[in-house]
Order: C-alpha cells, then structure tokens, then sequence
C-alpha cells in the first residue's frame, strides 16, 4: 500500500512557527522605528525563529533520508550561519541602505541560500558530484522562496497593521501591541507557503539520489 503524503510538509510548518517568532520580536522591539525599544527581544526571538525551522528541517532529512552525522553537522552549521546573516546582518543593512526595509528581507534570503545549501538530503558525502548539485538545487529553491515570500509578508503585514491601528486605535488606544498581529499572522503564514515550496528541493534531490520520497 502506498503511504500517503503529508498535504503541508513537516517543515513548513516549522518556519511558519519560526517566522512568526521572528516577526514578534522585531515587533516587540519596534526595529523600524527610530528610537526602538532595544534589541533584545528581535534577537531572542530571531533566533529562536530559526532554530525551529532547522531544527525540524535537519530532523526531517535525518529521519527521511538516513543522512549520516557528517552532513547533518554541515546542515546544522549551515542554518546556524543563515541565521546570523539574516538576523545580525539584515538588522545592520537597515541603517546601511536607503530603503533599510529591504535589509532584513535581502538578508533573510542569503541565510535561506545558505541553510538551503549546506540541507542536502544524502546518505553521505559522495559522490562529489551529487553534493554539488543538492548544494545548488537547494540554495537556489530555500533562497528564491524566502526572497519572495519574505517580500510578500513585509507589505502585507505593513498594510495590516496599519489598517489594525487605523480601525482599533480610535477604540483602545494606541498601545505598542496593537500592530502585532498585522505583522505576525501574514509572516507566519509566508514563512509557511516559503517552506512548503523550498521543500521540494529535498524530493528533487533524494529522487536524484534514489532515496525514498514517502513524507
């Protein structure tokens, strides 16, 4: 009998969860406003972000495709790298560029390049050949979706919060917490479509590979 797939992916689910968190602490921190309230809580909950996303990514190609300890190390340093990129250097270029939005979105995605390149669902290191094509094949679908997806939850939760403020704020005040889930439901549910996408990159490759596609 064969076994039916999973409509949402594993993963998906994980940086639906991550990007949320992320989404709240740069709430929570006010990191497009000038003053914020500090960095504290973007990155405890940046980071936080991330580490569930590859926790649940890296778990799910060791558990799907019987990836040796060597590269789940690789897969782990990966994400772990992406994640500073994204979240250390995105919140640097938003003082750097002159559309400092952009930064954490540009960011975001180089850390999806990263952790998408470094995810290689294969046995082991060889041959060197399949390496490199589940390198490519994964920094190239991780770093587009995340570019995208990223790009989209940025103006809608710009245009959602702004209307949340527009339609509550004359009711309940003004109060910081009011623009947080115009900002965290679009990115949880962005970071969610970005995953499910970039995922198959890992059943392009494992199939590549001649590894089992069961989800």
């Amino acid at each position: 009998m064969t076994p039916r797939r999973r409509i949402i992916h594993p993963t998906a689910w994980a940086w639906g969860a991550g990007w949320a968190l992320v989404s709240t602490g740069m709430v929570i921190s006010d990191v497009y406003s000038s003053p914020n309230r500090g960095w504290t809580a973007a990155y405890l909950f940046g980071f936080a972000g991330w580490a569930i996303g590859a926790a649940v990514t890296v778990s799910f190609i060791r558990r799907q495709y019987g990836v040796n300890g060597y590269l789940t190390v690789l897969s782990i340093a990966g994400w772990a790298i992406g994640a500073f990129i994204a979240l250390a250097l995105g919140f640097s270029w938003m003082f750097m560029w002159n559309g400092g939005f952009w930064g954490p979105i540009v960011a975001t995605a180089l850390g999806g390049v990263i952790g998408g390149g470094f995810t290689l669902p294969l046995r082991s290191p060889s041959p060197m050949q399949s390496m490199v094509s589940a390198s490519l094949v994964g920094a190239f679908s991780w770093g587009v979706m995340f570019l995208i997806f990223q790009t989209l939850a940025f103006y809608a939760g710009y245009l959602l919060s702004a209307l949340m403020v527009y339609r509550l704020g004359p009711i309940i005040g003004y109060p910081w917490w009011i623009e947080l889930p115009g900002w965290v439901v679009p990115a949880g549910v962005c970071g969610l479509l970005a995953a499910q996408l970039a995922s198959m990159s890992l059943r392009i490759t494992g199939r590549m590979a001649g590894l089992s596609q069961s989800d």
